[in-house]
């Protein structure tokens, strides 16, 4: 069986139907780092149809817009990124047009995270809460489900941004306890997610045993997955963990955390694991010279005379 859209009756595939498969691959890229083969995708579906007056034609630029803005993001064009989320926003969001929310919420949910990005975390926090008052009351939609739940986590990280630990602490509990032990691969995610947002909060409060603790959990749990998304989470979560050790100084601790680092990227790292090996590479050569370092002051120090014998009586 081959994939892509199945043509109708008259051997013609739907523009809808087209529409959307393009979007829907275009987010699987975002979601795997691939963002050269998400943007032309995006392009060609803004292009087709953005004078469509079909509603479902309309979802699909809505997405392209967002999904566009997302990818242009991740390359650093952080501004105009926010300018395909006004447009998102001005065109396609109105109370009246619940065929479009989905288009809208991902819109919103993508600004919310450039704005983190940018250090701007209250406008963020902002656009999240004007989300979740919007959509949170039609979470069980199919549509709405995912953006929406992702939102609940985005919180957490501005929390932690803001250094408001005890909310992001208390929040990520919460979550954890609805979310951890489902089985909907979504669900897991944000279980994941939720922990990893916990452990930097126990740093930020200075919980160094229970932070290292929590960002091992992520690692143990979910070190196995082949999900791009969870392989990301987890670097992220051995980062944080070396993080810890290197403030700590428990240098041979975070050298092996270091080395765990590019093992779980392997040979050919994905793009979504490139920050962390960038910082596994750079950190292990200045760890190495400091353990180098106290080696030779070790091999200098005097050693001390041996114990007299004592004398037989």
């Amino acid at each position: 069986m081959t994939g892509g859209p199945m043509p109708d009756a008259e051997g013609a595939v739907p523009p809808e139907v087209e529409a959307k498969e393009k979007m829907d691959r275009a987010r699987a890229h975002i979601r795997s780092g691939e963002l050269e083969e998400a943007i032309p995708l995006c392009d060609e579906v803004y292009r087709r149809f953005t004078l469509s007056k079909s509603p479902a034609l309309q979802l699909q630029v809505a997405r392209a817009l967002g999904h566009r803005g997302a990818a242009i993001a991740e390359q650093g064009m952080y501004n105009e990124a926010l300018v395909h989320f006004d447009e998102v926003e001005r065109r396609f969001w109105s109370p009246r047009r619940p065929e479009l929310w989905e288009g809208v919420a991902w819109g919103m949910l993508y600004r919310a995270r450039v704005l983190l990005e940018m250090d701007r975390e209250d406008m963020g926090r902002n656009w999240l809460e004007r989300m979740l008052s919007r959509f949170k009351a039609f979470v069980q939609r199919p549509d709405l489900r995912i953006p929406v739940e992702m939102a609940r986590t985005a919180v957490l990280a501005t929390h932690n941004q803001g250094q408001r630990f005890e909310e992001a602490l208390s929040q990520s509990e919460a979550l954890l306890k609805e979310y951890d032990g489902n089985a909907d691969p979504f669900l897991v995610e944000q279980t994941a997610v939720s922990l990893l947002q916990r452990a930097i909060a126990l740093q930020g409060l200075g919980h160094v045993d229970e932070a290292l603790e929590a960002f091992d959990e992520l690692d143990v749990r979910y070190s196995e997955s082949a999900d791009p998304r969870l392989r990301a989470l987890v670097s992220t979560a051995l980062m944080g963990r070396a993080i810890v050790l290197l403030r700590e100084e428990f240098l041979p601790e975070a050298m092996g955390v270091l080395d765990a680092i590019l093992e779980h990227a392997g040979p050919n790292p994905g793009p979504r694991l490139m920050e962390s090996v960038n910082f596994a590479q750079f950190h292990r050569e200045v760890v190495e010279r400091q353990m180098q370092v106290e080696r030779e002051r070790a091999a200098r120090r005097p050693k001390p005379p041996p114990l007299a014998k004592p004398k037989p009586r």
